[in-house]
């Protein structure tokens, strides 16, 4: 079990004010006025934290994401805030991390509320990097850094004032989107430009001999350079409050009007004419005239759009991260979906969502799919994660979360630790499924309701189902009041006295 950590509610108004205070000075970039206060509030040696590895990292030890371990930071680097740690242990056991880890970013540690060294200040510590991490999170920019760029306290005011408009429902979901793309689009153009420069720092190449530079160096520099320039002109619009009012104005019309149209996109690559008739005839039979349609080949500008539907009319495509409701994806002729990059799950949603005749892939994910509150009906689709690493011990297909009502039929789940993670207050119905080659196929919680009709669970290497139940005082729980299983199922050997395990557990350890 991991250690707890300091955890702070702050206002809104709190954090803007905190934030104030780092860049009272006026004098320098972002990084150089949180390295000053660094020096003041962080212990410099000697403190205990749960370190979440980046993508990074993640990506570096070969492990998927996210991943946890307990570390002991042995020295802190203020002016890179960044410190050397030593890894005590990982969450989960079959994974293997170095001793010793250099450079690990001050926001990807959480101090622990027990140290082992009674003199460390870990609060103050931890509330310090609860601020820096809130700012890297949420307010910073790539261009926050560069060398002659001074942060001022008006622009972290106009940056809070947007982000709380963003998150308070003052701007449209679909601008709201728009904005975080653009955003997150700056940090991958800077991303790309770190890379290129750790490649010629690795390679040693003295920066007058221009013949040794790799291939494209100058000129993906160039476009990199080029799309950070473009991009933090499109921001303008978005961080002047001035500016935003008007603009927002114009969005919010142009929403308005979209809003009463029902939405269809079409995911396509292109093709050949045949392949395009035959698109068009499946369309046209699932379309209505009400229905406003539109081809297209990005995700990321089709989601945009707040379609009620998606059709994905290629063999494969991969999603951009973001959160997703009030959404159906099906497939012309079977289709696979797949992440675009590193993250915790392929799709976040929410409200009411469909989703039927598709591949729904695992690759660079430890979740497919995150369904908060609200109801998804999954039909005739594969989840899967088919990779041949050590990373799919921890790789889950659906996390049910309070307030999910999840119906599946004709679904199969295959190759997951976790085929199906079902929280309290969740109700998952399975009809006419399969769950094969998992670790656990059904994990669910005290005050879940799960029901299987017609479905077979075989293969699992540790438990059909595992149910986790609490402990009400002395009392010991030896039934999972919320699993109701049809006599039509087949679960593992046939025996639910063995298949489904009961684990107590101490409300007051959850």
């Amino acid at each position: 079990m991991m250690p707890s950590v300091f955890t702070f509610n702050r206002s809104d108004n709190e954090i803007l004010q905190e934030l104030l205070r780092v860049f009272s000075s006026g004098r320098g970039t972002a990084r150089e006025q949180w390295s000053l206060q660094a020096e003041v509030l962080v212990e410099p040696v000697g403190w205990d934290a749960l370190w979440k590895l980046s993508k990074e990292f993640c990506k570096k030890f070969e492990v998927r994401f996210p991943c946890i371990a307990c570390v002991t930071v042995t020295s802190v680097d203020f002016e890179e805030l960044s410190a050397n740690v030593d890894v005590l242990s990982v969450q989960h056991e079959a994974v293997s991390l170095p001793e010793r880890v250099l450079d690990v970013p001050l926001i990807e540690l959480w101090p622990t509320v027990k140290q082992r060294e009674q003199c460390v200040n870990a609060a103050s510590t931890a509330e310090f990097i609860d601020l820096l991490r809130f700012f890297y999170h949420n307010i910073w920019m790539p261009w926050d850094d560069q060398d002659d760029k001074v942060l001022l306290p008006n622009t972290i005011e106009d940056r809070m004032n947007l982000w709380m408009e963003l998150h308070n429902g003052t701007i449209p979901n679909c601008v709201s989107r728009s904005i975080m793309l653009l955003r997150n689009s700056a940090i991958n153009a800077h991303e790309k430009l770190r890379e290129l420069d750790s490649s010629l720092c690795e390679g040693h190449i003295a920066d007058e001999d221009d013949s040794l530079l790799p291939p494209n160096y100058i000129s993906l520099c160039a476009e990199m350079n080029a799309r950070l320039d473009g991009l933090m002109s499109k921001w303008t619009l978005y961080e002047n409050p001035l500016i935003r009012e008007q603009y927002l104005a114009k969005a919010k019309s142009k929403w308005q009007k979209n809003k009463s149209k029902k939405n269809v996109v079409a995911l396509w690559q292109g093709g050949n004419v045949s392949e395009f008739q035959n698109i068009s005839k499946f369309l046209c039979s699932q379309l209505t005239n009400e229905q406003n349609l539109t081809v297209m080949l990005s995700p990321e500008e089709g989601l945009s759009m707040e379609p009620e539907e998606v059709v994905i009319c290629g063999k494969e495509y991969e999603i951009p991260e973001m959160p997703l409701s009030h959404i159906s994806f099906c497939s012309y002729n079977g289709a696979t979906l797949k992440a675009s990059d590193m993250r915790s799950c392929l799709l976040m949603l929410s409200d009411d969502c469909r989703i039927r005749d598709l591949t729904l892939h695992c690759a660079l994910v430890n979740t497919i799919i995150v369904m908060r509150a609200g109801s998804l009906h999954i039909k005739n689709c594969m989840l899967i994660d088919d990779s041949k690493s050590f990373q799919s011990d921890f790789a889950q297909g659906i996390v049910a979360m309070s307030g999910a009502n999840i119906v599946l039929e004709d679904c199969t789940f295959e190759n997951f630790y976790s085929g199906i993670v079902v929280h309290k207050g969740a109700q998952v119905e399975f009809r006419n499924c399969l769950i094969r080659k998992c670790g656990v196929g059904i994990q669910m919680y005290s005050g879940s309701h799960v029901k299987l009709d017609g479905t077979v669970i075989s293969e699992c290497t540790e438990q059909s189902i595992r149910c986790e139940v609490y402990m009400d005082g002395n009392e010991k729980n030896t039934e999972m009041d919320g699993l109701q299983v049809m006599s039509n199922c087949k679960i593992g050997s046939g025996n639910l006295q063995r298949e489904v395990l009961i684990v107590q557990q101490d409300v007051n350890i959850m």
